[in-house]
């Protein structure tokens, strides 16, 4: 039986975790900006994403729970450092001001193991990384998936289960050690209403996410995965239509197949 089978079996406890503004395709560094700034360029991205909802049918009016899983392996340690994983929380954030049912984005950091981090909003979105002081409280270490994709599970389908779904925005900067765990955890939840977006960010290979596509025995298709070289340099136009491109099409399928009414 595995993981997520068992959860749904008895008495289980949470897996242990360790202590729009676009011109001419270039995006403004939110470093640049002080809040008031920030706030609205957050805001035309949130209005980035409303007029792609309008062409998406499945999008349009959707009320869905949106987290955020970011790679905290030795190698981002370097991106955490010089501004670049906070640009991606202020890139990512629209997507929950957009969809979320209480406005506000959880989060998480992996590594070989995981940890669940204060939740992110408008209130507290600016200077994050820094602010919580990420880079000297939790440990760095090496890359698995499977740790922090059962904790999410858990915490959405035991902890808080709700009739809506939930988008998982899963950013990595490199392959995973567990492929095999992870494939088991990707299949097992399949069948449950949560939808993985992976982003792999940098030069690395992804071999393994390339061919979610390709994994057999799923219920549905539940993945998707893109990646890029330096985030900063694509425009949000094309991140939001890359990050909620296969989204509509799972959820048209889980509405099918009963995992969603």
């Amino acid at each position: 039986m595995g993981f997520l089978s068992k959860l749904f079996g008895g008495n289980n406890t949470p897996p242990t975790t360790t202590n729009m503004n676009v011109q001419n395709n270039e995006t403004i560094s939110s470093l640049n900006l002080n809040k008031e700034e920030s706030l609205k360029q957050l805001n035309l991205r949130k209005d980035s994403i409303q007029s792609l909802c309008l062409e998406k049918q499945e999008l349009n009016g959707l009320v869905a729970r949106v987290c955020m899983v970011m790679d905290f392996s030795g190698s981002m340690e370097r991106l955490y450092k010089n501004g670049r994983v906070q640009e991606v929380v202020e890139r990512l954030l629209p997507v929950a001001m957009q969809f979320d049912d209480n406005g506000v984005m959880e989060a998480w950091l992996f590594s070989n193991d995981c940890d669940r981090i204060p939740d992110i909003s408008l209130d507290n979105y600016y200077d994050y990384i820094r602010n919580y002081n990420l880079i000297n409280k939790y440990f760095m270490g090496g890359t698995e998936y499977a740790p922090v994709m059962e904790d999410v599970v858990h915490k959405y389908m035991v902890e808080e289960p709700a009739d809506i779904p939930t988008l998982v925005l899963f950013i990595t900067d490199g392959d995973n050690s567990d492929k095999e765990r992870t494939t088991r955890v990707i299949t097992e939840a399949s069948k449950y209403p949560i939808f993985w977006q992976f982003v792999g960010i940098g030069s690395s290979k992804f071999t393994y996410l390339e061919q979610l596509d390709e994994m057999e025995g799923r219920f549905v298709d539940n993945a998707n995965f893109f990646s890029v070289n330096d985030l900063n340099k694509m425009s949000d136009e094309k991140l939001y239509n890359k990050l909620l491109g296969e989204y509509p099409e799972w959820i048209s399928k889980a509405k099918h197949l009963g995992i969603l009414k």
